[in-house]
């Protein structure tokens, strides 16, 4: 009985997009959704940026914390946006 179990339990998975419909059309959601995600990106660290410049000449340092923090956000974003196929790749491979 246990064998047959221990048989049956083992199963195989092949990640691939033959034949699969729609596939086309899911990498390139894929593809407007990472470009999204650097434009964002993009926009915060130039906000943020312009916001830590003009509050901090303008004697307002909390307006200056939130600029900045808005920076750094568009720059983690932009590293997230970036790596994250990397990341699901290698943590796929590492999982196998």
């Amino acid at each position: 009985m246990f064998v047959v179990r221990a048989v049956l339990a083992q199963v195989s998975v092949d990640p691939s997009t033959d034949g699969m419909p729609g596939a086309e059309l899911i990498q390139r959601l894929l593809n407007w959704a990472q470009m999204l995600a650097l434009w964002g990106s993009l926009a915060a660290l130039l906000i943020g940026a312009a916001m830590y410049g003009l509050a901090r000449e303008g004697g307002s340092y909390g307006g200056a914390s939130r600029g900045k923090a808005l920076a750094l956000g568009g720059v983690v974003g932009a590293i997230l946006a970036g790596v994250a196929p990397t990341a699901v790749n290698m943590l796929f491979q590492a999982a196998r």
